[in-house]
């Protein structure tokens, strides 16, 4: 793994390019905290017989690198959806996904909705007595058991 600065990430993807690094497999990012977080790009060779992956933390927004590899596109403009990362230089974002959604599930900081605001599945709640029957071992059949 490559680890570059922020301000070295559009620069650092062109040297992989000119290198032999054609082909783009992906770009994620993880949310540590606040606006903190650590994106992650995949990058190969035509043959895909050798890759890198590269990594920078950043607050906020990071250089989009769209203008040197396209298939980028749709990994930046899901890592926007998902966890509101800004890509300098592709500000013309499409959502990845038709959805009226708002916030950003991948955060940390975004809250899930509590169990009790959401009705069970089920036909019946769940017995808080109720027991599972131990699993036999292996190769043990029922009627081989005495109580």
């Amino acid at each position: 793994m490559n680890e570059v600065s922020a301000g070295n990430w559009l620069e650092y993807h062109r040297e992989l390019l000119n290198s032999g690094f054609v082909r783009f497999e992906y770009l994620t990012a993880v949310h540590l905290e606040d606006d903190l977080f650590e994106v992650f790009s995949k990058v190969s060779s035509a043959d895909v017989l050798t890759s890198t992956l590269v990594k920078t933390t950043t607050s906020g927004s990071i250089q989009s690198i769209i203008e040197i590899y396209r298939a980028a596109t749709f990994h930046e403009q899901e890592t926007k959806q998902m966890f509101g990362l800004n890509f300098i230089g592709h500000e013309q974002i499409e959502r990845a996904f038709a959805t009226d959604f708002a916030g950003f599930p991948l955060r940390k900081d975004f809250s899930l909705p509590k169990r009790t605001e959401k009705v069970w599945p089920g036909s019946t709640e769940p017995d808080e007595k109720a027991k599972r029957r131990p699993a036999l071992p292996p190769g043990v059949f029922a009627d081989w058991i005495t109580e």
